[in-house]
C-alpha cells in the first residue's frame, strides 16, 4: 500500500460538508497530502487489522513544491492550508520557518467528520512566534555581523550645510535685482530745478542733447505720475 499508485478517500468524507466547503485549489492540496502519507498495516488488539499512517505529523509539502508542481503562489498556498485546517482535514504540529530552512510539518486530521456540529473541534493556522527570521533586533546575533552606522541624510540637513544648494543661494547671496521703471524713478530722484538746467542746455545745444533730453522727459512724465 506504501508503494501503491492508488490514492484511497473515504465515500463520507467525499459527501461531507467540509469537503464541499473547500475551493478547487484547496482540494488539490488536500489530495498532495493524502498522495505523500504512507499507509502501513498494523494488528489490532482485538485481533483483525487496520490502515494507519506511519508518517502522520511528519508529513511534508513546503511552498516551493506547490509553486513547482501546481504553479501556486504562496498566498493561494497559504489561503488552502488555512481552508484545510479551518474545516478539520490536516492539524499543524510543527509550524517551520522558511527563512531558517525549517519545514512545517502537517498530519492528517479527522477534525472532518464533526465539521458543523457542537462537538467539533476548532482550530486554525498559528502563526510563527519563535522569530527564526531576521529582524531589526536580532541581526547582528543571527549573522554575527556588526550593522554599519549610515549617516541620517535630509533635505533640511543639506540645505543647511551645503552652500551649493539652492536654497542657501537664495538665502545667502544677495540677488541683483533688475531695475524696474518704478526702481529707476526712485534711484534718479529726479528735480525740477535739474529738469530745468537740461532744458536750457537743450536749447543751446540741441542736436548733442536731443537723447538724452528725450529720456529725462520720459523719467518726469513717470514722476509726475506717481505723484499724483
Amino acid at each position: 500500500m506504501a508503494n501503491s499508485d492508488v490514492m484511497m478517500i473515504y465515500k463520507k468524507m467525499h459527501r461531507s460538508p467540509a469537503f464541499h466547503k473547500l475551493t478547487k485549489r484547496a482540494v488539490t492540496v488536500l489530495l498532495e497530502f493524502f498522495k505523500r502519507r504512507k499507509m502501513v498495516e498494523i494488528s489490532k488488539n482485538k485481533g483483525g487489522k487496520q490502515w494507519v499512517i506511519s508518517n502522520n505529523g511528519e508529513i511534508i509539502f513546503t511552498y516551493d513544491e506547490a509553486f513547482k508542481k501546481f504553479g501556486m503562489a504562496r498566498s493561494t498556498f497559504r489561503s488552502c492550508l488555512d481552508q484545510l485546517v479551518e474545516v478539520g482535514f490536516i492539524n499543524i504540529p510543527h509550524p517551520g520557518g522558511g527563512l531558517m530552512h525549517d519545514c512545517s510539518k502537517y498530519e492528517i486530521s479527522d477534525r472532518w467528520e464533526k465539521y458543523g456540529k457542537e462537538k467539533f473541534i476548532n482550530k486554525s493556522r498559528q502563526k510563527d512566534t519563535r522569530g527564526l527570521g531576521f529582524t531589526k533586533k536580532n541581526w547582528e546575533t543571527k549573522t554575527g555581523r556588526k550593522r554599519k552606522s549610515q549617516p541620517k541624510i535630509s533635505i533640511s540637513r543639506d540645505t543647511s550645510q551645503d552652500k551649493s544648494i539652492i536654497s542657501n543661494d537664495t538665502c545667502d547671496q544677495e540677488i541683483p535685482v533688475s531695475p524696474s521703471m518704478t526702481n529707476a524713478t526712485h534711484q534718479l530722484a529726479l528735480n525740477y530745478q535739474y529738469i530745468n538746467d537740461l532744458t536750457a542746455l537743450k536749447s543751446k545745444h540741441l542736436s548733442q542733447y536731443h537723447y538724452r533730453y528725450y529720456s529725462i522727459g520720459f523719467h518726469t512724465s513717470l514722476l509726475e505720475e506717481s505723484q499724483r
